[in-house]
């Protein structure tokens, strides 16, 4: 089934079609609501990038934070380790930490 036309401008410019053939009122309607979904998704997408940027500034900080680096052992045998930060904030175990 074809869309339907949502916006005046996209309606007018139908309207201005009347004396034309049926099959080529059609397929120009057809390319209408084709164009006019086009146009709406772009500006839709604009809109909301534009608006994202206004925000971000304002929001707090998020994500996780960074993991914690640490080196233990010697020689061949060393270890490096990331952990999380929460994690770190422990105390130390005999146990591996996994």
């Amino acid at each position: 089934m074809l869309g339907s036309l949502k916006t005046t401008s996209f309606k007018e410019t139908y309207a201005l079609s009347k004396p034309w053939p049926k099959w080529l009122r059609f397929l120009f309607l057809g390319l209408l609501v084709w164009i006019e979904e086009r146009w709406i998704t772009i500006h839709v997408e604009e809109t909301v990038d534009e608006a994202i940027k206004e925000v971000e500034p304002h929001l707090p900080p998020s994500g996780v934070p960074d993991p914690i680096y640490s080196e233990t052992g010697g020689g061949f045998y060393d270890e490096m380790r990331l952990t999380a930060p929460w994690k770190a904030r422990e105390g130390t175990s005999d146990s591996p930490q996994v």
